[in-house]
């Protein structure tokens, strides 16, 4: 399966994949979900503190070998609640299709807390690099909104995954 064509035909502005290791933590990050910004910290269980500690989540994170950087791009004026679940139903509609072909074991690392899964922000990813590493904006200086998710997976005997 190519996943960067799925997520393109399923309606993401731009889809990468890059190798996790490449991913940047910033353990300071977790600050931002200790002064509960979101306001989902220590009511959502796939938030802070009941989602891990920093290096935990970090440690769970980095025993997949790839992952799947997805990213929807909004004008500043829609509505940011309703452009984030939509981003984060196509990632899961994604990850649905990913598990139907086979590869069951995938990480999902919403754009905010959704559901059952904890956001970057909680994993303590620094979007902008990872944003830079694949070739995407992530803050530019437009009337757009860029959100990111990803989905982690391991790569299965005879699969060639193209990536940065």
């Amino acid at each position: 399966m190519d996943y960067i064509k799925e997520a393109k035909e399923l309606g993401f502005s731009n889809a990468a994949i890059m190798d996790t290791q490449k991913l940047i933590f910033k353990p300071e990050y977790r600050r931002f979900c200790e002064e509960n910004q979101c306001g989902c910290y220590n009511v959502n269980p796939a938030c802070p503190p009941e989602s891990g500690t920093v290096e935990a989540m970090k440690q769970r994170a980095l025993t997949y070998e790839k992952t799947l950087i997805l990213q929807t791009i909004q004008s500043r004026h829609s509505d940011y609640k309703k452009a984030k679940f939509a981003h984060n139903k196509l990632t899961e509609q994604l990850a649905s299709k990913i598990e139907e072909s086979g590869n069951r074991d995938l990480l999902i690392m919403s754009a905010g807390p959704y559901k059952h899964h904890s956001c970057m922000s909680a994993y303590c990813i620094d979007a902008q690099e990872m944003a830079d590493a694949v070739g995407m904006i992530c803050w530019g200086n437009d009337d757009k909104i860029r959100y990111f998710s990803q989905i982690l997976f391991h790569v299965k005997a005879r699969e060639t995954v193209d990536f940065f």
